[in-house]
Order: C-alpha cells, then structure tokens, then sequence
C-alpha cells in the first residue's frame, strides 16, 4: 500500500476497517494490548489501524482473522464476494449515519473559537481519565496471598464495621477470581 493520498472511497474503507476492528475488542472484551499480543501485530501498528491512520495490510487482516476465527470480510469488507469499491462507498455515502467523531467535528466547527477551547479542554479531561484507568490495568505488580489478606483486611463492612472473616475470605475470593496477577504459593 502507498503512501499517496486516498480516495474518499479508500477513506472510508480504512474508517470502516477501524471502527470494526474496535467493535471486535469491545466485543471480545480485551485491551487493545490483548488484542495486539494475540494477533503477534506490534502495539503502535495496532493502533494506527484503530485511530484510522492507517489501513491494515491483508497479512495483518489475516492474522486477525486467524487469532479470533473470523472471517477476513468481518473486519475488511474489501474481501467480501462481488465487492467493489466505488459501488460500496456510493451506497455507504448515502445510507451510513455520521460516526461520533464525524458529528462531534461537524458540531465543534460551527462554535466560537472559545466554545471550541472548552470542547478540546473536556476532551484533553477525558482522555487523561481514560490514560488513569488504562495505567491501573498496566500495573505489572504481581500479588501474593499475604498480599490479598492485606488488601481484603482494609475494607470495612457497610456502616464502617469490620469484616467478618466469612467476608473476609469472599473478598479474597473475589479478588484472586477475578485478577489473574496472583501469584501462586
């Protein structure tokens, strides 16, 4: 694939590709990173292809395909039978809805140049919200049981009393069901 300018029809493809792959993760519910090591195609490559800066290539397409046994066109319409690219653009022209980042920038051009400041302040807000949540996920730390029953041990019952050790042991439960950075002992 070149590095010359798309055609709108090879824009879309490219956004249609990315909102699918997208809607794969949301789906599957894994991390990008997941995803990424699953499918063996490098983080940064990965997320060009989800900020729809890049299209991915038919290896990648592949590989993805392969990692969550899919078909191709599932997440490239290019590979369905009898595609063809400017017939499925014209046709999506005129029946797809705006997508979220295409509404928000259609609104965001219409207001004043302080109103615009405020839209990118919120999202600036948001996206280093997001970047918080992302970073505990990415926390490498890796707990012991001793661990656990010092975490389980801060918690308070509702009203502020102390667990009792049933709870204590349903929390610590909890807590090794559902991470999987529990280190064995």
């Amino acid at each position: 694939m070149g590095r010359g300018t798309l055609t709108p029809q090879e824009e879309a493809l490219k956004k249609e590709i990315s909102r699918n792959i997208r809607n794969l993760i949301k789906k599957l519910g894994i991390s990008q990173a997941e995803f990424s090591r699953r499918t063996s195609i490098p983080p940064t490559t990965l997320s060009g292809y989800v900020k729809e800066v890049t299209r991915p290539n038919s290896g990648n397409i592949q590989k993805m395909a392969d990692a969550f046994g899919i078909l191709k066109s599932e997440i490239d319409p290019s590979f369905k039978e009898g595609y063809s690219l400017s017939e499925w653009k014209n046709d999506k022209i005129i029946d797809k809805e705006d997508t979220t980042i295409d509404k928000i920038t259609s609104i965001t051009n219409k207001l004043t140049s302080s109103r615009q400041e405020k839209v990118l302040d919120y999202a600036e807000e948001q996206l280093k919200e997001q970047e918080k949540i992302t970073s505990l996920y990415k926390n490498e730390k890796v707990y012991t049981e001793d661990d656990l029953d010092r975490m389980a041990r801060k918690a308070v019952a509702f009203g502020g009393g102390e667990l009792t050790d049933s709870d204590l042991e349903f929390l610590k439960d909890y807590l090794r069901n559902n991470t999987d950075k529990i280190k064995e002992e």
